[in-house]
């Protein structure tokens, strides 16, 4: 990211990285799906074809993302009183299907792959190209999981950590990909075709997470009882809070909207209520990085 040592890497370093990292994101991994795309027709591996569909995944991934941030920066208004983050859920629920209808083709066309070895019947390996094709995405991949990953660190930022694990996540794939079109090389025909299917129930399989966790949030369901516990727990060290008595929390884009209620002493002032809720809501801005908004109800404490 910056050929400075890391403690010498200043906030202003990191806020220039942070603006431009959603496009470099996205640029990178088009890219790199066009490229693969292009080379697994023309060498005729589906294997990196359907490495190509994971780098696609990543560029509409990317996009909801950098699209979801923006939108989800408006500020909220009497429509919409929680802001507009749920348009990013509709838009990855929207990609998913799109891609998982174009990966069951590939599907398809490698399990008729993989039966044709099985009966004997000849089918030409791919060229070798696709082998350095593979190589090129797994260091991109590589280099920019960790610039990604480097940004969301600093800045705290939930969607670039799950951008930089995607492309984490490719490097490796794309390096069981160069072994499989290695392979096939070397006259281990059904490799090539038989990743290209694992390959593709796996995008699936990812694709479905991702619509089943876009429908949760729509629904407004539930956050993860380690989140749930983790801002009861910061309430509760806040001086002057006795007990959480309701605590409700959900996500809207890529932040967390709670609503609590918390007991204090009763022979506390409204005065005293207003000071300790301000003190919640920022002590928790500051230990979670992705809490969009605090609402808190104050109730008398009686032993």
């Amino acid at each position: 990211m910056h050929k400075l040592p890391q403690d010498h890497i200043t906030y202003l370093q990191c806020r220039s990285c942070e603006k431009r990292a959603g496009w470099i994101a996205v640029v990178s991994n088009l890219a790199l799906a066009i490229f693969k795309l292009i080379v697994g027709i023309l060498s005729g591996s589906k294997a990196v074809i359907g490495d190509a569909l994971y780098s696609f995944k990543d560029f509409f991934t990317a996009l909801v993302v950098l699209a979801g941030i923006r939108i989800s920066g408006k500020p909220a208004d009497e429509n919409h009183p929680y802001g507009h983050g749920k348009i990013e859920f509709v838009a990855i629920f929207l990609i998913s299907l799109l891609i998982i209808i174009g990966t069951f083709f590939l599907f398809i066309h490698s399990v008729k792959d993989v039966w044709m070895v099985f009966r004997g019947e000849a089918n030409p390996h791919p060229k070798f190209i696709a082998f350095w094709a593979a190589v090129i995405s797994v260091i991109a991949n590589y280099k920019l999981s960790g610039y990604l990953h480097c940004v969301g660190e600093r800045m705290k930022s939930p969607a670039m950590l799950a951008n930089a694990k995607h492309n984490h996540a490719d490097a490796i794939s794309s390096g069981f990909v160069a072994g499989a079109v290695l392979l096939t090389t070397l006259g281990w025909t059904i490799v090539d075709p038989l990743v290209a299917v694992i390959e593709t129930v796996d995008l699936i399989f990812l694709c479905v997470f991702m619509m089943k966790d876009a429908v949760r949030s729509l629904l407004d369901s539930s956050l993860d009882n380690g989140v749930i516990s983790q801002i009861e727990s910061t309430a509760c060290i806040v001086p002057g809070v006795r007990k959480v008595t309701s605590l409700n929390a959900r996500k809207i884009g890529q932040s967390i909207w709670v609503d609590m209620v918390i007991k204090i002493d009763h022979r506390q002032t409204l005065e005293d209520g207003h000071r300790i809720s301000r003190q919640i809501e920022e002590t928790l801005l500051k230990r979670m990085c992705n809490i969009g908004g605090v609402h808190i109800a104050v109730e008398p404490y009686i032993p």
